[in-house]
């Protein structure tokens, strides 16, 4: 782990604060000659643009040459997460409200290790997923992974 990594976190997760825009996950890689920040950024509801991310990207640049805290080796990666990006927490199933997607259980749920609907709902719990006519209560506990299904 690098030396700097908690004050360097704390900074970016300042930076995006303001702008409502959640870390979704941060990591910093070193390699012999220079280090890379990795930053996954994204809206509570999903959404985050190019723009914004290369908006963020400057001020984390700005902020690691103004504190040296890297030395002059570095990259700086922000990103939005993605489609492949796996869905495991409230927040993370949160961003994909009222879209299809995927799931797979730790133990079969109704019979199945895989189900698949709308995310019409959800709360810290439990998920809601519309399959067919029906609205399935999901506890968030059942669930091994899911991800958003692109139709």
């Amino acid at each position: 782990m690098h030396v700097h990594e908690d004050k360097i976190k704390v900074k970016v997760e300042e930076i995006l604060k303001p702008r409502g825009i959640d870390l979704v996950e941060f990591s910093i890689f070193s390699t012999r000659r220079s280090s890379i920040v990795r930053c996954l950024i994204d809206y509570p509801q999903g959404g985050i643009i190019i723009d914004e991310c290369v908006k963020i990207n400057k001020e984390v640049t700005f902020f690691l040459d103004e504190s040296n805290l890297l030395g002059e080796n570095y990259s700086v990666e922000v990103n939005s997460p993605g489609l492949e990006r796996k869905l495991k927490t409230y927040k993370d199933f949160l961003r994909v409200k009222n879209r299809i997607v995927s799931l797979w259980f730790i133990s079969p749920f109704e019979g199945k290790e895989y189900f698949e609907g709308e995310l019409v709902d959800l709360n810290e719990e439990c998920l809601y997923i519309k399959n067919k006519n029906d609205i399935y209560k999901i506890s968030l506990k059942q669930v091994k992974v899911g991800k958003e299904k692109i139709t």
